[in-house]
């Protein structure tokens, strides 16, 4: 709770520091040593304070790591010749059992169709099969490991394995491959991402300015969704989005092939990134039929998709691209289910449509089939996607490159419904209205309720320490940010556009006129 009321605190500073900047006072010395300092202390906040996990580190295991989500992305890289996405659960109670251990474990996922299953169902021979003995013996000393570390492995072996999409699968099992699961060899690999994230800062400074990167990082590192708890201290987890920052930096900067490789790595990583570049397609599109040639935003698609296009060809040289049938099939199970940390239009309307209960304990739920049969059908949100991209589509198209990036977020928000994690690409929103070090008044305000929202999430969860209610109120918060956030967004439009040419400086740079609609 103290944790959660001092990041509640700090949001606040933040968000009185894009106000006071929107307000047009100066970013005096003594603001730029408050930022670095609210910077300083969100960073010491993501980790809890040096707290770490400690409802997930038992005795020898030190707090700094996610062993569970660890497990499952060194593991599930590592043997993912011999596992594909479906055999992680299988193999490892097979080999917990020739351990000694996991008796008491009656059942686990079917990662091929995410019910439940016996665990007396496992045929421990054909398991075994798909290993040489080197292997095998290697994944159970890789399992005597973690084996300590984690104290939930009923409930583990009943999540949803491993999920990496296959060119990146295979990347990470390229690192992983050789290296035995040790309490050294772990927490270097666990280490990587905060190398990422701090190459991601410089970018940002680089791309956007001091100002924009500390109070937008430090936001980051505050954020309800994105925080330590839940994917902090695990194996590449940010990546996606340090590739994310740096190709919305060289972007800002004029580095169109560099932005395409980074953003094309991103959507290797992650997939859903895709729909960011569509306003981005967009605004080019417009620029050629207008006659431009050339330029970031043409270079950054054409690399983006050559990045793209060459990890499809060489999985498939190597023979390597055979798991993508299994991961589309993944994405539809996903798609086809409900979970309590899903953020996004769908999950909210099903979370406030579905039936909630009291149980035994005094605490609320929804039954998982309730959540289910409550989720909105597709064309739903297809329209929502539709209407949003009719609205959002002028104002891409005036945006600088680097910029129209930013409409592509309400997408993933309207159309999918992802993780809380996965939330933290709202650091594009603090991030990409940003020029030359200068932001303009109105987009300063929407950084400022971000952080807002943020600190209310803070306030939500302190009343109600209830998943559900948390992700559902989160979404709910969003909904209505995103409605405000675009209503400023045209405001900010029309002004730069009644302004004489004379006063429309660099900073208000636009792309080639477009006729915005009334609201």
């Amino acid at each position: 709770m103290a944790v959660r009321l001092v990041r509640l605190v700090l949001l606040l500073l933040v968000a009185g520091i894009y106000v006071w900047l929107a307000a047009g006072r100066p970013a005096t010395g003594r603001l730029r040593a408050l930022a670095a300092s609210l910077l300083v202390l969100a960073a010491a906040s993501y980790p809890n304070f040096g707290l770490g996990h400690p409802q997930r580190g038992t005795p020898p295991a030190p707090a700094h790591i996610h062993y569970w989500d660890t497990f499952h992305y060194f593991m599930g890289a590592k043997y993912l010749p011999e596992l594909a996405y479906g055999g992680l659960y299988e193999a490892t109670l097979t080999a917990g059992r020739e351990l000694g251990a996991f008796d008491y474990v009656t059942h686990l996922r079917d990662l091929a169709t995410y019910g439940l299953r016996a665990a007396g169902g496992v045929n421990a021979a054909a398991v075994r099969g798909r290993f040489t003995p080197e292997r095998w013996e290697a994944f159970k000393r890789d399992l005597l490991f973690f084996g300590p570390r984690i104290n939930e492995w009923r409930g583990l072996l009943q999540d949803h394995g491993y999920n990496d999409p296959p060119p990146r699968a295979w990347l990470l099992h390229a690192v992983v491959r050789d290296l035995p699961a040790t309490p050294r060899t772990v927490t270097l690999v666990t280490s990587i991402d905060y190398v990422l994230v701090l190459l991601a800062f410089t970018a940002a400074w680089w791309g956007f300015g001091g100002l924009a990167a500390m109070l937008a990082f430090a936001t980051l590192w505050l954020s309800p969704l994105a925080r330590f708890d839940f994917i902090g201290g695990a194996l590449l987890r940010w990546d996606w989005l340090a590739a994310l920052v740096m190709g919305a930096s060289a972007l800002a900067r004029g580095w169109g092939a560099t932005a395409g490789a980074l953003l094309g790595y991103a959507v290797l990583a992650r997939v859903f990134p895709a729909l960011l570049l569509l306003p981005l397609l967009a605004r080019w599109l417009r620029g050629r039929r207008a006659g431009e040639i050339g330029g970031p935003a043409g270079r950054c698609l054409a690399t983006a998709l050559l990045v793209l296009v060459l990890a499809g060809a060489l999985l498939a040289a190597l023979g390597e691209g055979s798991l993508a049938p299994e991961y589309r099939t993944k994405l539809r199970l996903h798609g086809e289910g409900a979970f309590i940390n899903s953020v996004g239009l769908g999950a909210m309307i099903a979370a406030y449509s579905a039936p909630w209960s009291l149980g035994a304990d005094g605490r609320v739920f929804v039954a998982h089939a309730a959540l289910i049969a409550a989720r909105p059908p597709g064309w739903v949100l297809a329209l929502a996607v539709v209407v949003y991209a009719a609205l959002a589509w002028p104002l891409a198209l005036r945006a600088r490159p680097a910029e129209s990036l930013v409409y592509g977020v309400p997408l993933l928000f309207l159309g999918l419904s992802l993780s809380g994690y996965y939330y933290s690409f709202l650091i594009l929103l603090m991030l990409l209205p940003w020029h030359a070090g200068r932001a303009e008044p109105l987009a300063l305000v929407a950084m400022g309720l971000l952080a807002a929202l943020f600190a209310a999430a803070y306030a939500v969860e302190a009343v109600s320490p209830e998943m559900l209610t948390f992700f559902a109120a989160v979404s709910l918060q969003l909904a209505l940010y995103f409605v405000l956030w675009l209503g400023l967004e045209y405001v900010r439009a029309r002004a730069r556009a009644a302004r004489p040419a004379a006063d429309v400086s660099a900073h208000d740079t636009v792309g080639p006129e477009t006729r915005l609609p009334r609201l």
